[in-house]
């Protein structure tokens, strides 16, 4: 029979024999872990190395205590790749910390990093406020009633969560789940569109950008930064019908008058919206055949002030103050019930677009309609006009009031409302 080898006395460890078929041998020791006493098991195949095993880890347990008896692989790792890039770092002549140091930086900045985000739980309802304030003094007011409309939509939703506990996963799954809020549509309204919700993501972008900036800290990043735009789909440009025009316009003088200066200056003049809508109506001589317009966007410019865009503004009772004289959100609203009521699908900037489309058919000259509206004659190509004949150019201009105004000159076009 074979002489058993010699076993040294361990003190922090003991080997055992166990039944398990594959690993019998088995050595516990003590360890410390997240701060807590641990009695650990490791089991062994073969008896010569658990008890090689429990002599190195006795050994280390009695030199530096049991908070050594586990060191996490991960650990010896770190100090490993340390080691190696220290040794690279020393030849080529740096200074490079002692780990312990470079340990000891990193988990301070983290402890101050997380007491920072403690300290700042603002709320997102909170957040938004804060938010909207600052921007409310470095952007244009059409922009600034994006943002809160945007924003307000976010916080009805959020508005109780602190801004760190916000994840990518949520604000994807809100952007997916938009819905319109326009009136006049079905029970459930239809989900927004692609580009819609990157409208959406943008301005959360911006929000989380202003919330995770090292100046306030109300989150550790921005989760926006993680979702990248949705691809839209490119269409061409389009414009009214002649007949549908008359339709919008026609409903607006019976039904909503209010709206009736910001259509006429879009569809017979070419405005954008944000310069339709603070545009002084005292500024119009009923004589002239031209008007100025000053824009933020692109500074001032001459517009062509035509019979059609004369006949339909007359035809309304207010000749001074702003043509829209309550909020962009209330303007959005009700724009949304006249087409309804007028039985015509909305096109996104379509009076313009319109303007644009049949102007370049009367002048055939898209560099003295992109000096009208103000835009490069590239951009009217590419984003504004739609090809339409000069025929329907003729029927466009010649729309006039069914009840005209007086010294106006009554054209019938389109089809009857209903």
């Amino acid at each position: 029979m074979a002489k058993q080898p010699k076993r040294p006395t361990l003190i922090h460890c003991k080997v055992t024999e166990t039944t398990h078929p594959k690993a019998p041998w088995r050595v516990t020791f003590d360890a410390e872990q997240a701060g807590k006493s641990v009695r650990l098991r490791k089991a062994f195949a073969d008896e010569d190395a658990a008890w090689r095993f429990a002599e190195d880890k006795d050994r280390e347990i009695g030199n530096h205590g049991i908070r050594y008896g586990d060191v996490p692989p991960e650990v010896r790792r770190a100090f490993d790749f340390f080691r190696d890039e220290s040794a690279s770092l020393l030849e080529m002549g740096a200074e490079v910390p002692r780990f312990e140091e470079l340990v000891s930086a990193a988990l301070a900045g983290i402890r101050t990093h997380h007491n920072q985000l403690a300290d700042n739980q603002i709320t997102v309802a909170e957040g938004v406020a804060e938010f909207l304030a600052y921007k409310k003094t470095r952007v244009g007011t059409r922009q600034a009633a994006d943002l809160a409309d945007r924003t307000k939509r976010f916080a009805e939703d959020f508005g109780d969560k602190a801004f760190a506990s916000i994840t990518t996963a949520q604000i994807d799954r809100w952007l997916s789940s938009l819905r319109s809020r326009r009136p006049g549509k079905l029970l459930e309204a239809p989900l927004l569109g692609p580009l819609a919700r990157n409208h959406h993501r943008a301005v959360l972008n911006a929000l989380f950008s202003y919330a995770s900036a090292k100046a306030r800290l109300w989150c550790p990043h921005n989760p926006v930064t993680d979702l990248d735009p949705e691809a839209v789909a490119d269409s061409e440009p389009k414009a009214y019908s002649p007949a549908d025009a008359a339709l919008v316009m026609q409903a607006a003088l019976d039904h909503k008058p209010a709206l009736l200066p910001v259509l006429a200056l879009g569809f017979f003049a070419g405005l954008r919206v944000s310069e339709a809508q603070v545009f002084d109506l005292s500024k119009l001589d009923r004589k002239a055949d031209e008007f100025r317009v000053k824009s933020i966007k692109t500074g001032g410019r001459i517009v062509p002030f035509l019979d059609s865009c004369k006949a339909w503004l007359f035809a309304q009772p207010r000749r001074k103050g702003k043509a829209w004289l309550t909020s962009p959100r209330s303007m959005v609203d009700e724009m949304a019930e006249l087409f309804t009521l007028a039985k015509v699908e909305q096109i996104d900037n379509g009076a313009r677009h319109s303007f644009i489309s049949y102007r370049c058919a009367e002048t055939r000259n898209t560099a003295q309609v992109a000096d009208e509206v103000g835009n490069s004659a590239g951009t009217i190509k590419k984003y504004y006009r739609e090809i339409v004949t000069a025929d329907a150019a003729k029927q466009f201009f010649a729309i006039r009031p069914a009840t005209p105004a007086a010294n106006v000159t009554h054209i019938e076009t389109g089809r009857k409302l209903a």
